[in-house]
This record gives C-alpha cells, sequence and structure tokens, in this order.
C-alpha cells in the first residue's frame, strides 16, 4: 500500500511513490505494473511539454510593435532548482510595451530580447527546490526577464501568485490591479472625501483605479473619449464623467471644481498633463503613472517633450507635489494586494473588465500574431478594460 504522498520527477514527468513493502524507499510508479497485488495504485504524470514553444522576440528598436518583434521558435525551456514553468494561457497586454521594442525602459536595448510583462497559466514542472507549488497548479505573475510573451516561460517561483483557475479576469490583478491600487494609496495616498482625477479612465488600470478611489470614499472623476465609455464609468461608480470628445477637459474642472482637484491619476500626458496641473488643489498629488500620448513617438529621451519651465511655481505657491510612479519599485506590497484585490473579486466587490477582441474587433486575439494584433488595438484608444490575448 502507499504509505507517503507522491512526488514529481521534474526530469522524467514522472510520479515516484514510496512504497510500504520496500520500507519506504521510493520506486517508480511505471515499475508498478510487476505487482498484481489489488493494493498497489498506479500513478502516471508523464510531461506534456513540447520540445520547442514559440514567443515573440525583439529584432528591431522602433514604437511600431509589428516592426518589432518577429514569431521564432526556440528550445523549450526547464527551470531551475528555484523556478517553474508556466504553460501561459492568457497574456496581458500593456500601452509600456512599445517603451520596451523602442528599448526606452526595462530592456538593455540589445536584440533580440524577449518582450511581455505578465500572463496566467498552469505550472508543468518545478525546480527540485520548489516546495509550495504544484504541477497543475494555476498561477499569475509577472515577468522579471520581460519576456511573457511566450508560450512557456520559466519564472522565480517566489514570485508568482497562486490564483484558482486560469480565469483571464485575474490579469486585470497583475500590471494594472497593482498599479492603481498601491499608486493612489502609496503615492496619491487618498482620503475619504477628498476628489480623485482618473484619466483614461475606461482602460485596463483606469476602470479598477476608479473602483477603488470609490471604495475609498472619494469623489471621483474620469475621463474619456466615447458614450459607451460614459456608461461603463457611470456604471462602475465615477461620479463626473468627462468625454473629452465633447467637452474640454480645462473649462469643465475650472468651472466645476473651482478649488482644484485633490489627487490626479495622470497616464496620458501632453496637453492632458497641461491641464491637469492648472486645476491642481492646494497640497494636492499629481500621478505621473504614464504618458501614453508620446509612447508612439521614436524619441527615447523623453515620453512627452513639454515646456516644464513654471512647473517649479506652480507647485510651489500651492504646496503641491508632482508624483511619478512605476509599480515595479513596490514589490514589497505585491503580495498583499494582489490578495485582496483576489478577495474582492471573488466576492463581486471588484469588477474587471476584460477586452479579448471578440466584441471590439470581431475576432479573438489568439497566439503570437493575436498579441501583435492587440498591442496595435490598445494603441487604437478603442480598448475597454483590461486587454489580454489567449496562447491556449
Amino acid at each position: 500500500m502507499l504509505s507517503a504522498a507522491s512526488r514529481n520527477s521534474s526530469q522524467w514527468g514522472l510520479t515516484l511513490v514510496n512504497l510500504a513493502h520496500c520500507h519506504g524507499h521510493q520506486c517508480c510508479a511505471l515499475c508498478l505494473n510487476i505487482c498484481h497485488s489489488k493494493y498497489f495504485v498506479l500513478v502516471i504524470k508523464m510531461s506534456t511539454k513540447p520540445s520547442t514553444c514559440e514567443r515573440l522576440m525583439v529584432q528591431k528598436l522602433t514604437s511600431n510593435f509589428r516592426e518589432a518583434v518577429s514569431i521564432e521558435t526556440s528550445k523549450m525551456c526547464h527551470p531551475n532548482k528555484e523556478e517553474i514553468c508556466v504553460k501561459n494561457k492568457y497574456v496581458g497586454i500593456n500601452a509600456t510595451d512599445v517603451n520596451m521594442t523602442k528599448g526606452r525602459y526595462f530592456v538593455s536595448g540589445k536584440v533580440p530580447f524577449g518582450v511581455g510583462l505578465e500572463a496566467i497559466g498552469e505550472i508543468v514542472e518545478i525546480g527540485d527546490g520548489v516546495k509550495e507549488l504544484k504541477v497543475g497548479q494555476c498561477v499569475a505573475y509577472l515577468s522579471s526577464r520581460c519576456d511573457a510573451y511566450a508560450e512557456y516561460v520559466c519564472v522565480p517561483a517566489d514570485g508568482v501568485f497562486p490564483i484558482p483557475e486560469a480565469n483571464p479576469n485575474y490579469l486585470g490583478l497583475l500590471v494594472s490591479g497593482l498599479t492603481s491600487t498601491i499608486g493612489l494609496d502609496k503615492a496619491g495616498r487618498i482620503m475619504a472625501g477628498e476628489s480623485v482625477l482618473i484619466t483614461a479612465a475606461a482602460g485596463g488600470a483606469g476602470h479598477i483605479a476608479v473602483q477603488w478611489a470609490k471604495a475609498a470614499d472619494c469623489h471621483v472623476i474620469g475621463t474619456c473619449s466615447t458614450e459607451e465609455k460614459e456608461k461603463i464609468l457611470k456604471d462602475l461608480g465615477c461620479d463626473r464623467v468627462i468625454n473629452y470628445k465633447k467637452e474640454d477637459l480645462a473649462e469643465v474642472l475650472a468651472k466645476e471644481y473651482p478649488k482644484g482637484v485633490n489627487v490626479i491619476w495622470e497616464t496620458i500626458g501632453g496637453q492632458v498633463f497641461d491641464d491637469c496641473l492648472k486645476n491642481l488643489s492646494t497640497k494636492g498629488r499629481l500621478l505621473i503613472v504614464g504618458g501614453i500620448s508620446g509612447y508612439k513617438t521614436e524619441d527615447k529621451e523623453a515620453m512627452v517633450k513639454r515646456d516644464l519651465s513654471h512647473l517649479p511655481e506652480q507647485l510651489l505657491f500651492k504646496s503641491a507635489a508632482l508624483i511619478g510612479f512605476l509599480v515595479l519599485e513596490f514589490k514589497e506590497s505585491f503580495e498583499a494586494y494582489f490578495k485582496f484585490m483576489c478577495e474582492s473579486l471573488q466576492a463581486e466587490k471588484l469588477k474587471i473588465i476584460t477586452d479579448d477582441g471578440k466584441k471590439s474587433t470581431g475576432s479573438e486575439f489568439f497566439g503570437m500574431e493575436g498579441i501583435i494584433r492587440a498591442v496595435e488595438h490598445l494603441h487604437s484608444g478603442k480598448n475597454i478594460g483590461k486587454v489580454v490575448a489567449r496562447l491556449s
């Protein structure tokens, strides 16, 4: 009879079991066929990993994602002692992907290199030193090597988040969710009763930021570009939705919020940044989370070039703060915030909207070509919620 729990052999993809009649010595389960006793249980777990896999590799430094990447077939990766190998089910698309393809940040700038920040999938192999995870378990992860756009990826075991299932909604809790929640709490220091402006509020991070600020009892203002997005933001609890295609952002803020906005979450840059800065309140905090309006330029030196000669006095006379926020500098908070968002999602207190291309483009973002299409879709400004692509 089996006397102990089975364990996986990552080298052979088999399940090893301890047999009482062998005095605790391990025997390969494949050898059990020589035994005819009804008390033996045969357990075989064969590896389903192929010898090769597809991945996106950056071959040219440019903000044109399609021109920058190629679909490559590479040898299958195998985890080292402290790593796991994940078969990606879904990957998350981020605006900053084009910053990586043009070598602006996160990468050395020497081609070829991988691309992609996040994914969810199933563990197919574990390193010998990994004790807390098992083959078949679903996990979400941020790729420390920025190479998530691949069918299989090896990642450090201590950097993944176990999830109940490979549901694309969990992708929204990674880059977008962690950026929104940690950014508003740690950098924005939002407090009940304050006014909070979220730009690109119907996007992957924006729609989560709206809900987080509302949960903190803030007055939430959200900007968007279509009537469909207006409706979604109102449904999410936005107190004031500004469709900048129909209304002038600066005029609305000056008229309806004459004392300024307490906290501004800014991801667009350009004229939107200027309008936000002018309408920041006394002791207000303006968070620079991104500058998507400048991501598609080929200039590596600046996201968006602006005349900031008057910036010091604009901040000084309001005792206001301009704060840059990059979520990767807050890794110590990832686990707690991800866990809380998971619980909120499962309790239906947090809504994650995903855009997989089916409704928005008429065709699902699937496979490596689907990732390329998804990046282009995000930068078209037509997406609603978190853009995701399915790999398997």
